[in-house]
C-alpha cells in the first residue's frame, strides 16, 4: 500500500507543471496584447493630439497672414495719402510762391500808379 501512494504524488507533480505552462503562456499573450494595446493607444492618443494643434496652428497662422495683409494695405493707403498730402502742399507751396510773386508786382504796379497821380496832382497844382 505504500507503494501506490508515492506514484500518485509524483503524477500530481507532473502534471502539474504541465497545467501552469499553459496558463502562463496564456498569461504572457494577454499581458502583451495589454502593453501593445496601450503603447497603440498612447501612439493614437499623441498623434490625434500633435494633429489638432497642427490644425489649430495653421488657422492661427493663417488669421495672423490675413491680419498681416490687411495692415499692409492700410501702410500703403497711409504712404499713399502722405504722398498726396505731401504733393498738396508742394501745390500749395508753388501756388503761394506765384501769389506772393503776383502780389509784390501789382504792389510795385501800385506804387507806381501812385507816383503818377502824385506827379498829374503836382502837375494840376502848379497850373492853378
Amino acid at each position: 500500500m505504500t507503494s501506490p501512494e508515492p506514484e500518485k504524488r509524483t503524477r500530481v507533480r507532473k502534471t502539474t507543471p504541465r497545467l501552469n505552462l499553459p496558463l502562463l503562456i496564456v498569461a504572457i499573450l494577454v499581458w502583451a496584447g495589454l502593453v501593445y494595446g496601450g503603447f497603440y493607444m498612447a501612439k493614437d492618443y499623441v498623434d490625434n493630439s500633435i494633429q489638432e494643434v497642427q490644425e489649430t496652428n495653421a488657422m492661427n497662422v493663417k488669421a495672423l497672414d490675413q491680419r498681416l495683409t490687411g495692415i499692409q494695405k492700410e501702410m500703403e493707403e497711409v504712404k499713399t495719402a502722405l504722398a498726396q498730402t505731401d504733393e498738396t502742399l508742394s501745390s500749395t507751396d508753388s501756388t503761394r510762391k506765384e501769389l506772393n510773386q503776383k502780389i509784390e508786382q501789382l504792389d510795385k504796379q501800385l506804387k507806381q500808379l501812385e507816383k503818377s497821380l502824385n506827379i498829374l496832382r503836382e502837375s494840376g497844382d502848379v497850373e492853378n
